[in-house]
């Protein structure tokens, strides 16, 4: 017998099996009778349906486990995240059948210095909805009932606070105005649920306050004689290039100067302007009540029809009404819309874009910069810039869309030029408008529906922290920094370290309001909250070592301090609602608001008589160690039920919240809401 050596060769792969076919055809399953399987078979033949009896193909089951169906969705999720990334302002649906061209194009677009605004394509029916300003509030009141009174006749002094900051409100129910995720109410209110002590504390404190009114005792404008007055007005304007020019330096002192001390303009921009610069000048000269005086005469030349009169100095005017003092009267929303007046305005003027002319050769705008033309276009320059950054550091914490403050595609206006080295007006400018670059496009995606992602807060917390590294030595450190840029300088640190308050404490807000169990917290989490923790104490820190006793400086201080109060504050509640609390976190945050306590006290007398900040920040702590001494309990059922400790469902049903009636039950609208 011999070897066959062909049995070694390699055969060819066996025929695929047919393909299984149902055992009855069509035609029998559709009148639902028995079939032989025939071709044709007996029923079709006997119904003399034979044409129509077929056998279709048997569809493959194919069973998918659940890993494999977590793997592909969580591959789908990734992927469509960073085209997301890629393109942040175009729905993913509008992306299908672009040519390659089309999508590098876009993706210039999107990936240039500066981001417009545009909506992101989510719609507000996304499961993933963070809006947190509800359309209903929690007692059913519809939006269109949204109102508020911050009228001129309200007595300044008598109003400890608004809406927006939340540190008290009228006595009128429904006064208060669309606030997000951002505002300060909103972690307010979840200090009040995990700590309902706090809140009677606060109650409590109200009541004194509402016994006690702060009487403002206006001095008589007519006491006096002219000369006398001319020395106020003088030093007011000395006060106000002095303090506060450097923050917002939008005027021409020497040209604005010349013309006072001429004494010959009589247009109502320049008359508006005089007076606005004497109003903000006397509240940074220490005056309690001059500045009302100078505001009723400045009233009366910013009126409806100084809109139908558009010129640089009336444009100048509102932006300091909107920007600056009407926070100081603590009528935001009036700012606010003051504000998006004077944007129009602006944009009317044409400071929104860049002259042509001008723009075509830099050599001879360098060789021109003392000419005046090119002043004035300067000044053109630094009033579009600072109305920019007055308009971004006032809606920092408010949550609203940014309705086009700035976009690439329709404005191109030069940043501020420095006319000489040591130019540290323009200097400061600059630093500001790029800080305010970033903060709008922080602001547009709070605003958005969807919520955002901590690799997002991440991403914007390491451009925020390269801008400030970024920044010249006079605008980081006060050594060798000028006198005159101090307040500015202090206002852009509590500035920076505030937005960035604001990303990671918005997050903690989110595992908040998702339930999100402590044993489910991963590292990314654990380090947003540990990262918000230092950021707090490092605010606290600095303003509690570089605060002048200055009322412009104590002012914005003083506000920045508070909000850096809320996280310590947060996180002791947060603690003691668990079973087994930190003690080293609890320990530092005491030790961050005892500072701050300290702080505020010796702010005291160049505070405003109405401010209530450190009162709240007081009350909620008395009320914090009060409970963690056995006087009370938050109501937790578990150390570990969710992030808070506690099941709140005012947090967490839904998907939308409504921050800006965090105060509105019976027991506590009593104390807060009475009348001063």
């Amino acid at each position: 017998m011999f070897h066959n050596f062909n049995s070694h060769k390699k055969t060819s792969p066996s025929p695929p099996a047919p393909a299984r076919l149902n055992k009855s055809c069509s035609e029998c399953t559709r009148r639902k009778v028995k079939c032989d399987g025939g071709h044709p078979c007996s029923s079709c033949a006997y119904y003399k349906v034979s044409h129509l009896c077929s056998y279709r193909q048997r569809n493959k089951r194919n069973a998918v486990s659940k890993s494999t169906l977590d793997e592909v969705s969580e591959r789908l999720r990734s992927r469509t995240d960073i085209i997301e990334r890629l393109f942040p302002h175009t729905p993913v649906d509008e992306l299908i059948g672009k040519s390659r061209n089309e999508l590098f194009e876009l993706l210039r677009i999107n990936s240039g210095p500066i981001v417009t605004g545009e909506p992101s394509g989510h719609s507000a029916g996304d499961a993933e909805v963070a809006d947190d300003s509800a359309q209903v509030s929690e007692s059913g009141e519809p939006t269109t009932d949204r109102q508020w009174d911050e009228s001129s006749h309200q007595p300044p002094m008598l109003q400890a606070c608004d809406d927006i900051n939340a540190i008290n409100i009228a006595t009128d129910h429904h006064r208060r105005s669309y606030l997000g995720v951002t505002s300060i109410s909103a972690i307010l209110r979840a200090v009040f649920r995990l700590c309902p002590s706090a809140k009677h504390r606060v109650a409590e404190q109200a009541k004194r306050w509402s016994e006690t009114p702060v009487q403002s005792q206006p001095v008589l404008f007519s006491s006096g004689d002219m000369s006398t007055h001319l020395l106020k007005e003088q030093r007011c304007i000395d006060f106000y290039f002095e303090h506060v020019h450097p923050i917002v330096p939008m005027l021409d002192e020497q040209d604005f100067r010349a013309s006072y001390s001429l004494g010959q303009r009589r247009d109502p921009g320049w008359l508006g302007l005089l007076n606005m610069v004497i109003t903000i000048g006397s509240i940074a000269s220490g005056s309690d009540t001059l500045h009302e005086q100078y505001y009723e005469q400045a009233r009366t030349f910013l009126d409806l029809d100084s809109f139908g009169a558009g010129n640089l100095e009336s444009l100048q005017a509102l932006c300091l009404l909107g920007g600056l003092y009407l926070h100081y009267r603590n009528a935001p929303n009036m700012a606010y819309s003051i504000l998006g007046a004077a944007h129009r305005v602006a944009i009317a003027l044409g400071l929104h874009r860049e002259s042509r002319r001008r723009n075509i050769n830099t050599a001879e705008a360098q060789r021109e910069a003392t000419s005046v033309k090119v002043s004035r276009l300067e000044t053109r320059r630094r009033t579009w810039w600072s109305l920019f950054c007055l308009d971004t550091w006032a809606s920092m914490t408010l949550g609203r869309p940014t309705c086009g403050r700035w976009e690439a595609t329709t404005m191109d206006t030069l940043p501020p030029s420095l006319v000489t080295e040591d130019d540290y007006m323009a200097m400061s400018l600059c630093a500001s408008a790029k800080f305010c670059l970033i903060c709008n496009r922080i602001q547009s995606r709070f605003a958005q529906f969807s919520r955002m992602a901590i690799s997002e807060a991440v991403s914007f917390d390491q451009e925020l922290q390269a801008w400030y590294t970024s920044l010249p030595s006079v605008l980081r450190s006060p050594m060798n920094s000028p006198s005159r840029l101090t307040i500015a300088r202090e206002f852009m640190r509590n500035r920076y370290l505030n937005i960035r308050l604001i990303l990671m404490r918005s997050l903690i807000l989110y595992l908040a309001h998702n339930r999100i169990q402590k044993t489910q917290l991963g590292t990314e989490e654990l380090q947003i909250i540990d990262a918000c923790r230092t950021v707090a104490g490092e605010a606290i820190d600095s303003i509690a070592l570089y605060w002048t006793p200055n009322r412009i400086h104590v002012w914005n201080s003083a506000w920045y301090l508070f909000q850096a109060c809320m996280v310590p504050l947060l996180s002791m509640v947060i603690e003691n609602s668990r079973s087994d609390p930190n003690a080293e976190s609890l320990a530092s945050a005491r030790a961050s608001l005892v500072k701050a306590l300290e702080t505020f006290s010796e702010m005291k007398p160049w505070m405003r008589a109405s401010d209530r900040g450190p009162d709240i920040v007081a009350a909620i702590y008395e009320a914090i160690i009060g409970e963690a001494g056995g006087a009370g309990r938050t109501p937790s059922q578990d150390g570990d039920s969710n992030f808070f400790g506690w099941y709140d469902e005012q947090l967490t049903f839904g998907t939308e919240l409504d921050w800006g009636s965090f105060l509105m039950d019976e027991d506590f609208q009593g104390a807060l809401f009475a009348t001063q």
